[in-house]
């Protein structure tokens, strides 16, 4: 039971998309790891010190 060519171009552009929507997957989640750590970095310059209660 031969399906022809257009099984074979289909498995290829399949693969293709595949790995494009990987690859991009994988960038994204460098960039939300960057962000988080910059951001975490930032809230701990800008917060108060540990032992001290906000109170006058």
């Amino acid at each position: 039971m031969n399906v022809g060519p257009s099984f074979g171009i289909l498995a290829v552009l399949y693969i293709i998309v595949m790995a494009v929507l990987i690859g991009l997957a994988i960038y994204v989640l460098i960039l939300v790891i960057t962000f988080l750590r910059l951001r975490i970095a930032e809230l701990k310059r800008t917060a108060p010190p540990k032992g001290s209660s906000g109170e006058l």
